[in-house]
């Protein structure tokens, strides 16, 4: 059974190509008989035979596709359809000019070229068709997947993290000795942080798949807080000139944003006196963020890493229709420049 409903829409296109060609030669072979010459009929036979030879190929490119039964039949449908309608307007175009009273010399050599024409037109779409029918379902499905598994790693990771996080409280209600309490001090510091940011991966997620909401949300307080993360956890000094408010139009996502660049200039930082400056200015229609950095510069190895670690800066951005960029810092290091559209407070 499974078999048959591979194999019949095929034949049907197959059978379609086949009448064609046979009414096509059958109506050209009395042509002949009636002019007594075959130079005009067989010109005549090798223009509407063409579409039919083209159909016949479809029909079997079709058998060796990677289709479906339902999707075959989906080709097989729009092109026996397109075939029709293209029969039937002929037809009642001819009709139309016999009505009129206006003679039409050959009226079945139009009708078979454009029936042909028809179903390889019909053909045609309807591979178009599956083709972006099955894009569509690999694309639902690739979604429900990435969710899925996004959902069991947040929840299998964040339950690992809370274990860790238990276990470094005890060791800190346990210990007198200050190395160990300032460990687990970091232990926890970075437990929180990486919580942090698996509640965050899920609006992450959303923003680029253009799921996510758009709300007023406060730069500055981002800015601060990866400013605090960054002076915890690199020997760097880091420098803020902050607002106390700038609001811009995006989500909690934008965490990530700042996180990364403000990571980026303390990770690369090679300077003797290393140093990061955090800069928020709210400008008329925008907010740009500034980081600073006394680092290597745009030196080609550390530009192209820098490069590669922006992908997700820029995908972000770009969805919050902000604009990223950066330059060089003089007399050293670089600066990153993130231009987002301002919004009023929520």
């Amino acid at each position: 059974m499974g078999s048959l409903r591979r194999h019949l829409p095929v034949a049907v296109l197959s059978a379609l190509a086949v009448g064609l060609l046979a009414t096509s030669a059958a109506h050209h072979i009395t042509e002949v008989a009636r002019l007594n010459y075959a130079s005009g009929p067989l010109s005549a036979f090798l223009v509407d035979a063409v579409p039919a030879v083209i159909l016949l190929f479809a029909s079997y490119w079709l058998h060796v596709a990677d289709f479906d039964p339902e999707h075959r039949w989906y080709v097989a449908a729009w092109s026996t359809t397109s075939a029709a309608l293209f029969a039937v307007i002929t037809f009642l175009t001819i009709a139309v000019r016999e009505f009129e009273g206006r003679t039409v010399a050959e009226p079945v050599f139009p009708i078979l070229v454009d029936t042909g024409i028809g179903a390889v037109a019909g053909f045609v779409a309807g591979v178009f068709y599956v083709s972006a029918h099955r894009d569509a379902e690999r694309a639902s499905r690739a979604r429900r997947a990435f969710a899925f598994v996004n959902d069991v790693l947040r929840h299998d990771i964040r339950n690992s993290l809370g274990v860790i996080r238990g276990q470094a409280a005890l060791v800190a209600d346990t210990t007198n000795d200050d190395a160990v309490a300032d460990r687990v001090g970091t232990i926890r510091e970075q437990t929180n942080e990486a919580l942090d940011r698996i509640e965050n991966a899920n609006t992450i997620a959303n923003t680029i798949t253009d799921d996510a909401t758009l709300e007023p949300v406060d730069l500055t307080a981002f800015a601060e807080t990866a400013a605090d993360r960054v002076a915890d956890a690199y020997r760097v000094t880091v420098r803020t000139d902050l607002p106390e408010e700038a609001h811009v139009r995006a989500n909690d996502a934008l965490q990530t944003v700042v996180d990364n660049l403000v990571e980026n200039a303390a990770e690369h930082n090679d300077a003797d006196d290393p140093w990061v400056e955090v800069a928020v200015e709210p400008t008329v229609d925008t907010v740009r963020l500034e980081v600073r950095d006394n680092g290597p510069g745009v030196e080609p190895d550390v530009l192209a890493d820098a490069e590669g670690g922006l992908d997700l800066v820029r995908t972000l951005v770009t969805h919050y229709n902000g604009d990223v960029r950066f330059t060089d810092n003089e007399p050293r290091g670089t600066v990153f420049v993130v231009d987002l559209p301002r919004a009023n407070a929520a």
